[in-house]
């Protein structure tokens, strides 16, 4: 077997089978038209940077009465 990828302008085809019909060594032969590639897609941006919101927060005073109780101890 062997594969040809090649490009011929559509009116050379029908010229290009009889050549391949008459010629010995080729003892089948089969012309077909790959499908175009589809164009490319716009890409879609990337997603904006996701910020990261604290779950709780601890308030400084509430902060600073635990560390006070510790001190006191």
């Amino acid at each position: 077997y062997v594969l040809q990828d090649f490009q011929i302008a559509p009116d050379r085809v029908p010229e290009l089978e009889a050549a391949l019909k008459i010629t010995e060594e080729v003892l089948r032969h089969l012309i077909v038209r790959k499908p175009e590639k589809p164009s490319p897609t716009t890409v879609a941006p990337p997603p904006a940077d996701v910020v990261l919101e604290p779950v709780a927060v601890e308030s400084r005073g509430a902060a600073d009465a635990s560390a006070g109780d510790r001190e006191e101890r």
